[in-house]
């Protein structure tokens, strides 16, 4: 009865609804088009839509997208997957640079990556984010802000932010600043985030087998402190900035593999523990008019990013008490360097984009203390890319070639390997626009990737996936051969997006269960090469009206991908079937945002894997603005996650069993601009 009256409760408001269009124009920093003018498969979410909603991981807070899910390890970390693709498969990216933290390394590290005070997110997916200079073969994700301005800001804005969450009991705080202090642009923004451990169904989470009464997950709290600052000059020819950014994340692993030791005794109490801290600075700039050049722009990163994971152990004596005994820590940090320049030719503003990028990196990447699973590696990368669009009057061509030349140096055991990968990689997108409102786009691409230090050097007992991992400095490239085909049509409100693809995978890395287990009774892994397909599908249907009330949109989507390999067999860890409805109303000040996201029972399962059952999540925002002066503005949002207190799992996550999603979440969050 209770679950039943929170849906009815959710879904109330939306008998006021009835409606009308209206033309919205978002533009992509990726290529600079608006989303009107790029054919490939895109997603752009504002900054409002992140900035005003519940604080959470990248990988939930992007999920609800067709073609998006995430593989999590507790509500700090949500790995984001992409057409059944994750890891390194996928690029984060900052402002359109690549984030180089430790998430490659292991699925209970979190992404790197600042959610305060957004512009947008913009989400490409598949090999056509090739197109994007930065692109491979799973997809890109890029978060934007206005660290560094290349406009001047005009006045000046701030805003504090106060955030409440009942799940967890957790609080977060904000501020950011906007503005043009004697012609110099400044921006500044912090957050804090501390949430407890977080709420979860009774019996959701399962641990040798048998399901456990908990309803709280224990250590899977989260702290963070984010801060970064800014400053910009700009003029007629161009601009030049400078930025500090700096993240420090505290959280615990809410599950964590043990060896089982002879004669050992067991712990009443553990607690394990990642404190993650990132220093990156930024120089960044674009001059125009220049001979034979429309602009050049140019980047200097230097990023200093550590992860540390230790293990506390609480006994409890009849006379000493309560002690606390620290196990050696393990350290994995990166240090990197990366320098990055864009050479814009010909007339950028009218559809003949043509561009020649340039990217040189150094990237040392070590892992230190108790659990040293992988010797430290050196990694050298040069990327050169030509990206070149031009809209003739039949169809609109989108090119891009780039060449990638990949040196890892590191050891297995006392060998040293100096690892060496040329890779060409190619995609072209044809998009038409035809009669009565229908456009259709045709990508093909070919798009490589070389293989990680993790695939290549990991030799050793990776706890946090329970499990002994081996590399092969046999690894190939993956080489990703792809078409995609995708239809759109919009008329009096009615609308149908819908793609269809398929990805030939050559020499698809993954891990194997050997079926050994070592002295410590682990499963004993190995890296592997086999061709796979990956087919599958998006299609969304809607209708967006306007009645008394404001503009209304309904739709539904679904999307599906098949993953097998060449010989036979399903590929692990695929993404289960996913089908989302949604209702939005928006106003002048109020906007309701209704999502039903239906993930299916997913049993087309990999060798050693179990079969994961699907669930319903009910999630809905309501925001109001409320004008308090003639500048001030006080945004007030309402947020619920998973209404109907679902037991929910991962069938992506590695450790889906043992930490289940959340439970029913409800929050509050203000916002005073001013």
């Amino acid at each position: 009865m209770k679950k039943s009256l929170y849906f009815i409760l959710c879904f109330a408001f939306l008998n006021v609804l009835h409606a009308m269009d209206e033309e919205v124009i978002v533009t992509s920093s990726l290529g600079g088009a608006t989303l009107a003018e790029i054919d490939s498969p895109i997603f752009v979410i504002t900054g409002d839509d992140i900035n005003y909603s519940g604080s959470t991981n990248l990988g939930d807070s992007i999920d609800y997208l067709l073609g998006v899910s995430s593989s999590g390890f507790g509500p700090g970390v949500g790995q984001p997957i992409i057409r059944g693709m994750g890891g390194t498969r996928v690029r984060i990216l900052s402002n359109g640079k690549l984030v180089r933290d430790v998430s490659g390394l292991g699925s209970d590290h979190l992404n790197d990556v600042d959610l305060n005070d957004l512009q947008q997110i913009e989400v490409v997916r598949g090999p056509s984010s090739l197109l994007y200079s930065n692109g491979t073969m799973g997809g890109i994700i890029n978060i934007v802000d206005q660290t560094i301005a290349s406009e001047d800001f005009e006045g000046n804005d701030f805003n504090i932010g106060l955030e409440r969450q009942t799940a967890n009991m957790g609080t977060t705080g904000s501020f950011s600043y906007k503005g043009n202090v004697g012609g110099i642009n400044l921006t500044y923004a912090l957050k804090e985030v501390n949430f407890e451990s977080h709420h979860v169904p009774s019996g959701a989470i399962i641990h040798e087998g048998s399901p456990e009464a908990e309803t709280t997950l224990a250590n899977s709290d989260l702290a963070t402190f984010s801060q970064k600052f800014g400053l910009s000059v700009v003029d007629d020819s161009g601009y030049f900035g400078f930025s500090l950014g700096k993240i420090e994340n505290t959280y615990g692993i809410a599950f964590h593999g043990e060896e089982e030791e002879e004669g050992g005794g067991e712990h009443e109490d553990e607690r394990i523990q990642a404190d993650t801290s990132s220093e990156n600075v930024t120089i960044e700039g674009a001059a125009t008019n220049l001979s034979g050049l429309d602009k050049l722009s140019y980047f200097f990163q230097a990023n200093d990013y550590s992860f540390t994971e230790g293990h506390v152990e609480l006994h409890h004596g009849e006379e000493e008490g309560e002690e606390e005994e620290e196990h050696g820590p393990t350290t994995f940090t990166n240090e990197s360097l990366e320098l990055g320049m864009k050479l814009d030719i010909g007339n950028q503003d009218g559809g003949n984009r043509q561009n020649v990028t340039i990217n040189v990196s150094q990237e040392d990447v070590a892992i230190i203390g108790e659990e040293t699973f992988m010797k430290p590696v050196d990694s050298q990368m040069l990327s050169l890319g030509y990206f070149i669009c031009r809209e003739l009057d039949v169809v609109d061509l989108d090119f891009g070639v780039r060449l990638d030349q990949v040196n890892r140096d590191g050891a297995i055991g006392n060998t040293l390997h100096d690892i060496s990968e040329s890779d060409l990689s190619t995609a072209l997108t044809m998009g038409w626009d035809l009669a009565n409102d229908v456009g259709l786009s045709l990508g093909i691409s070919s798009v490589a990737r070389a293989p990680s230090e993790l695939e290549l050097f990991m030799n050793g007992t990776h706890l946090a996936a329970a499990r002994v991992e081996i590399g092969n400095v046999n690894l190939e490239s993956e080489r990703s051969n792809n078409i995609d085909f995708s239809v759109n049509y919009e008329n009096d409100g009615y609308f149908i997006n819908a793609s269809v693809y398929s990805n030939a995978v050559d020499n698809y890395i993954y891990l194997i269960d050997t079926g050994n287990k070592n002295a410590k009774n682990l499963p004993i892994t190995n890296y592997r090469q086999a061709d796979a397909d990956f087919n599958g599908y998006e299609i969304e249907i809607g209708r967006s009206f306007a009645t008394d009330n404001g503009e209304v949109q309904i739709s539904y989507g679904r999307d599906e991908v098949v993953g097998t390999f060449g010989s036979g067999g399903n590929v692990p860890r695929i993404t289960p079937i996913k089908n989302v409805y949604r209702f939005a109303l928006e106003n002048e000040n109020v906007t309701y945002d209704v999502k039903v996201i239906d993930v299916q029972k997913e049993d087309d399962i990999g060798f050693g894997e179990s079969l994961t059952n699907g669930y319903t999540m009910v999630d809905f925002d309501i925001r109001r603005s409320i004008a308090i002066g003639s500048d001030e503005e006080l945004v007030l949002s309402v947020f619920g996650r998973n209404l109907m207190d679902e037991k929910a799992r991962n069938h992506t996550s590695y450790v889906k069993n043992e930490v289940p999603l959340a439970g029913r979440n409800f929050g509050i969050k203000l916002n005073f601009n001013f």
